[in-house]
């Protein structure tokens, strides 16, 4: 949930805020993936804003492996919020993000996949999809 003191100026969630957040979920996402201790962002791309964040709106984050490299992994992040007052779900950021498993001494290492978390991710990843396409879902986004 976003918080009075996570709110900038303009009234809204500071964008470089929600990026370092979503820069979790990607680190997060890679951990959950696989058996590396550790992961580096190495790029994040087309980072776009669709409509600012308020106080009292509930973050969701919607995280999908789109590439498998030996070292790397792409992810594309999906954010949305759900206002719990008009029961409503809009988008509001999205961006992809390379990570790189590193080893102690910050070297790029090979990739140790967990199969039954790539394939649980995948089936989720349908599941939320035909979820968005149900008739009657409130999105405002």
């Amino acid at each position: 949930m976003v918080l009075d003191q996570d709110i900038g100026l303009n009234g809204t969630l500071f964008g470089g805020d929600m990026m370092a957040r979503m820069d979790m979920v990607a680190g997060i996402t890679a951990s959950l993936m696989s058996r590396n201790r550790r992961f580096v962002t190495v790029k994040v791309s087309e980072l776009i804003f669709h409509s600012p964040v308020r106080p009292g709106e509930i973050i969701e984050f919607y995280a999908t492996v789109t590439h498998q490299g030996r070292t790397s992994l792409s992810i594309q992040i999906e954010v949305q919020v759900y206002a719990p007052v008009t029961d409503t779900h809009r988008d509001v950021t999205s961006g992809g993000f390379v990570m790189v498993a590193v080893d102690a001494a910050g070297g790029a290492e090979p990739i140790l996949w967990k199969a039954e978390m790539v394939a649980e991710a995948s089936a989720m990843h349908r599941v939320r999809k035909a979820r968005q396409d149900e008739p009657g879902r409130k999105n405002q986004g």
